[in-house]
Order: structure tokens, then C-alpha cells, then sequence
């Protein structure tokens, strides 16, 4: 049979020697633990959210203080560097670099360039015996006029095209010849053939040396001064191939000096040409 004995007769039983072998009661302060932990666990988010504070915490320095310091402190800035543009890859030229462009280079040779056809008309100077001291009397037979469009009229054989033209008709042994007369042809901007004395309208000065002297043979040396003399309008090479009629005068037309100059591989064509018209018979008056 269990007694249930409270603390105070637990106490007597004690001190009177008896010992009490019942069962314990249970310990009050268990409840108080268990009410306890939820108050610790309760505590412990405050605990972790809230950190505790550093043992030597710095005292705060004035604004001015703490401007100062930054300022000491602070490297010096560095200059912001803009970023680079790039360049349009349409974009038009400027001025100087289109001048350029255009502009010939130093070391270029200068090129003889006549106006413009449509703008200039064709004149004729005084005709010039080639070898003077072979020079005779109006020779039917073996007359030779040479037409040859020349940087100077008054002087066929200036320039290393004057001398390669004097190479080209002592070739044919020409010098040798008694009648051979060269007709400088020129094209002359409006209103400055008054300056140049002995130039004639190509049309009308042709036709009187025919005329006059009634050469065996003519030969047109150059495109431009085919055309003019022809009043073609075919590139050299048709106008090579054909034997054209000069008021009943046959005529060959060939490259100029000045091209050969530049055009060295055409010299044999030129030799050929020259060569047809050395064996063409004068014609019958």
C-alpha cells in the first residue's frame, strides 16, 4: 500500500532515523524547467539577430574630420578618357584628300594635251620641206605630204617626237626625196589662232596644197588628225586598214610620233603603214 506522505512528515521520518523507501516525489522544479525553455528559446532569435557589440568602438569624428581624411587618403583622380570615335566607312573625303586624289603624281612626264575637239577647231600651218637640201621642182610623181598633228606648228621636228618623225621618214630614205612637205596640223582654243601667224582653217588650206602641189601620196599620221582630216569618227585601227581619197590623192593613215613614244610595241604596225604608202602609184592627172 503506497503512502503518499508530503514533505513534512518525509522530514519527521528522518530525523527520527526511519528511512522512507516509498517513491520519490516527482521534482517540483521540473515544470519551472520545461516553462523556463521557452522563455531561453524565445530569447535566442533576440541573441543571434542582434550582435554584440565590439569592446572598442572607434567614437565618431566630425563631418569636416571625416572630409578631410577622405581627401588625404583619396588617390587623385584619373582624367576620363573619351572613347574613341570611329571613323564612317562612307564617309566623303575632305577637300585636300580629294585634291589629292585628283592631283598627278610629281614624277609624271608632261603630256602635250590638245583642247578638246568640240570646242576647238582644226588649223593648218605654212607647209615645211622636210630635207630642204634635197628640195626640187613640183615632182607629179613623187610628191609626199605628211599631215602630223605637232605641240609647235612652227617647228615639226621639236621634241623627241619631231626627231623620232624624222627617224620614221629617213627610214624610207626620204631625205633623198625631192618633194616632201609636212603640214603641222593644230587645234586651237576660239579666238587665239589670231596670235599665231601662218595658221589656216584645216579644211580650206588642205584642199589648196593638194591643189598646188599636187603630191602622189598623203600621210596622216595620228587618230585625232585622221578623223579631222577624214571627218571619220572610227578608231585608228578601222581607219588603218582603209586607203582613203583626198581630192583624188590616196592617203594612209597611221600612228602619230608622240603615241609611239608611249606605245613602243606599235612601231612595227607604223612600219608597215609607211610601207603601203611608199608603194601606192600617183595618181593620173
Amino acid at each position: 500500500m503506497a503512502l503518499n506522505l508530503d514533505a513534512r512528515q518525509r522530514a519527521m521520518l528522518q530525523d527520527m532515523g526511519i528511512t522512507f523507501w516509498g517513491p520519490s516525489a516527482p521534482p517540483a522544479a521540473v515544470p519551472a524547467v520545461a516553462a523556463a525553455a521557452p522563455a531561453e528559446a524565445s530569447a535566442l532569435p533576440a541573441a543571434v539577430a542582434t550582435p554584440a557589440a565590439p569592446a572598442a568602438e572607434a567614437a565618431p569624428q566630425p563631418p569636416t574630420a571625416v572630409i578631410a581624411t577622405a581627401t588625404a587618403t583619396a588617390p587623385d583622380p584619373q582624367p576620363e578618357r573619351a572613347a574613341p570615335i570611329p571613323p564612317a566607312m562612307d564617309a566623303a573625303p575632305t577637300a585636300p584628300q580629294a585634291a589629292s586624289a585628283d592631283a598627278a603624281p610629281a614624277h609624271a612626264t608632261p603630256v602635250y594635251r590638245a583642247p578638246s575637239a568640240a570646242s576647238a577647231p582644226w588649223f593648218m600651218a605654212r607647209l615645211v620641206h622636210a630635207y630642204a637640201e634635197s628640195a626640187a621642182p613640183d615632182a607629179p610623181d613623187a610628191g609626199w605630204l605628211v599631215l602630223v598633228e605637232c605641240a609647235d606648228p612652227a617647228d615639226p621636228w621639236a621634241g623627241d617626237a619631231g626627231a623620232l618623225l624624222n627617224n620614221m621618214l629617213r627610214a624610207l630614205r626620204l631625205q633623198q626625196h625631192p618633194q616632201v612637205r609636212i603640214a603641222p596640223l593644230t587645234r586651237q582654243a576660239p579666238g587665239s589662232a589670231a596670235g599665231h601667224p601662218g595658221l589656216e582653217p584645216l579644211a580650206p588650206a588642205l584642199q589648196a596644197a593638194l591643189a598646188t602641189h599636187r603630191p602622189a601620196r598623203v600621210l596622216v599620221l595620228g587618230l585625232h588628225a585622221a578623223r579631222a582630216v577624214l571627218q571619220r569618227s572610227e578608231a585608228l585601227g578601222p581607219l588603218r586598214a582603209e586607203l582613203h581619197q583626198l581630192h583624188g590623192v590616196p592617203a594612209v593613215v597611221s600612228y602619230d610620233p608622240a603615241y609611239l613614244l608611249r606605245a613602243p610595241h606599235a612601231k612595227p604596225g607604223a612600219w608597215a603603214d609607211l610601207c603601203r604608202a611608199h608603194a601606192l602609184q600617183p595618181p593620173a592627172h
